[in-house]
This record gives structure tokens, C-alpha cells and sequence, in this order.
């Protein structure tokens, strides 16, 4: 039971520290591709026991790197690939959350899903809803697992899944926005070893500031989410146990426009509040390059 518990903690620590959360509802224009990795590194001391009280847990890093690439088909609607969380390493061994002798040594790494996304910005510039002020983006996916790998000893569900996310934005003035994002996936089918759950939810909002000087812009952002896992009697859930984590996100992007667009994002994931979870605290880096092939490079 308590190897389940760990298997089911790692995976959601490892989904949460590279999952693409706090996207705003612009997509990219038409002609734009755009290339990223994702880099986490996540350290690990604390953890939330099945009623929330913080434990010890044994000193620990997580490293991930994730890839993605998008391209706008038109200013509405931008094809997304990502393979989060990528590939994976911890250190985290002979877990034992509930600090009774029961830990397994176990190491928990390796490679893990592919997502699959259609963005459709229905409200904004250049969409069938045109608006100044408001932005709505509606992206439904799809989770295809990764092939040949042991599920038993890696990170993430190795199941197929689908479900959707929505973002919306309220843009206040010219360079302050308030973003709320929210997405649900469904894994209906267990992978080889019965191991994956059943719901993955999140939930996430904060303000979001940009200020530009010449070729030269920098953005702020300060996010709070929520993450939750669901499963049943059948599944790594011991019992329809579940798993949630609260946290904030204080987030600095740098831009450069010229010679080629590119964008350095550094986020700090800081640990709130959490039941069957570890307190994770990660920071990412994010490098998006962009090329635009597109003769008009109107931003939306």
C-alpha cells in the first residue's frame, strides 16, 4: 500500500512541476511556430500526509526537462505538442511518508506522455468574438502515453487521457491582464501495472503586469493554483484517496523582439497547502524561441 501512495505522489509531483498551468488566452498569430523546453528543479523536505499535517519526508531532487512546439494555423487557432513532464531523474528514495518503517527503496524516474492540443481563441483580436478587453481560449487535448517503459518504476500515468483546458482573460489596462485558467483530463483505461488515476484537475488565477522598453519587455505574474487527483478502489488510490496541492507561483518573463523573438521565463513554485503531496518547492526556466513566417506579424 504504502509503495502505491509513494508511486502516486512522485507521478503528481512530477506532472505538477511541468505542467504548462497559468497560460494566458492568446494564441500564437497566424505563420508563428514556436519552440520551448520547460526546465524544473524541484528540492523536497516536507510532505502532506492523507490529512494534510506536514511530515518529514527524506531530502530530495527532482530534475525534468520538458519540450513543446506550436504552430498558429490562423489568429484564432494555434496546434499544440508537448512532452511533459519530458524526462525525469530523482534521487527520491526509501520513501516513507508515514514515517513508519514501511518505506521501499525504490528510485522513480524516467520518461513520460505526450499531450496533444487544439487552441481555439473564441474571444479577442482577430477571433469570430471580437473584443478589447476580453480574451477566451478553449483547448481541448488528448494524453498519449509513452511506449516500452516500465510504469511500475517511472513517473506519470502512462495511460491514454483526454480532457481540455480553458483560460480566460480580463484585460484591465494596456499592459495588465487577470488571467483564469482551468483544466480537467480524464484517464478512463489503467496502464499495464493498474497504477495511473482516474481525474486530474487545476484550477488557477492571478494578475498578470507587462511593461516594455524599447526592444526590451518584462512581464509579471503571481499566480495561486490548485491540483487535485482523483482515482478509485481499482487504481493507484488506496481506497478513492485523493491528492491536492495549493501553490503560489511568483513569475518574471524577459522579452527580446529583435534579432529573433525570444522569451526567458523563471517561475518559483512555492508549496501552500497539500494532502498526499509533497512540498515541492521548483523553479522552472523556460526559453520559447519564435519564427514567424507570416507576412503581417500582428500580435493579438
Amino acid at each position: 500500500m504504502k509503495s502505491r501512495i509513494v508511486i502516486l505522489l512522485l507521478a503528481a509531483l512530477a506532472a505538477g512541476s511541468a505542467a504548462v498551468y497559468g497560460e494566458d488566452a492568446a494564441v500564437l498569430s497566424a505563420g508563428t511556430l514556436r519552440f520551448d523546453v520547460a526546465t524544473d528543479i524541484g528540492f523536497v523536505r516536507k510532505a502532506w500526509d492523507g490529512e494534510s499535517r506536514k511530515v518529514d519526508a527524506p531530502d530530495a531532487m527532482i530534475i525534468g526537462a520538458a519540450p513543446g512546439i506550436a504552430y498558429g494555423f490562423a489568429d484564432w487557432f494555434t496546434a499544440a505538442f508537448d512532452w511533459s513532464p519530458g524526462v525525469t531523474d530523482t534521487d527520491l528514495t526509501s520513501i516513507d511518508i508515514a514515517s513508519d518503517g514501511d518505506g521501499e527503496a525504490e528510485i522513480y524516474e524516467g520518461l513520460s506522455d505526450f499531450s496533444l492540443r487544439a487552441q481555439f481563441q473564441i474571444i479577442g483580436k482577430n477571433t469570430p468574438v471580437v473584443s478589447e478587453r476580453f480574451r477566451l481560449r478553449l483547448a481541448p487535448g488528448m494524453v498519449i502515453p509513452f511506449p516500452g517503459i516500465s510504469d511500475q518504476d517511472s513517473l506519470g500515468n502512462h495511460a491514454w487521457g483526454a480532457g481540455a483546458d480553458a483560460s480566460f482573460d480580463a484585460l484591465m489596462f494596456d499592459n495588465f491582464f487577470v488571467n483564469l485558467f482551468g483544466e480537467v483530463y480524464w484517464f478512463p483505461v489503467d496502464n499495464q501495472s493498474g497504477t495511473n488515476h482516474d481525474w486530474e484537475f487545476a484550477l488557477e488565477a492571478g494578475p498578470h503586469y507587462a511593461v516594455s522598453i524599447g526592444s526590451v519587455g518584462l512581464a509579471f505574474a503571481l499566480p495561486i493554483s490548485w491540483e487535485m487527483s482523483l482515482g478509485n478502489d481499482e487504481s493507484i488510490l488506496n481506497g478513492g484517496a485523493s491528492s491536492h496541492l495549493l501553490a503560489l507561483h511568483p513569475t518574471i518573463e524577459l522579452k527580446l523582439t529583435r534579432p529573433l523573438k525570444i522569451n526567458m521565463r523563471f517561475e518559483y513554485t512555492l508549496p501552500l497547502y497539500g494532502k498526499n503531496n509533497y512540498a515541492a518547492h521548483t523553479i522552472t526556466i523556460k526559453a520559447p524561441v519564435y519564427f514567424n513566417f507570416a507576412k503581417n506579424k500582428g500580435e493579438q
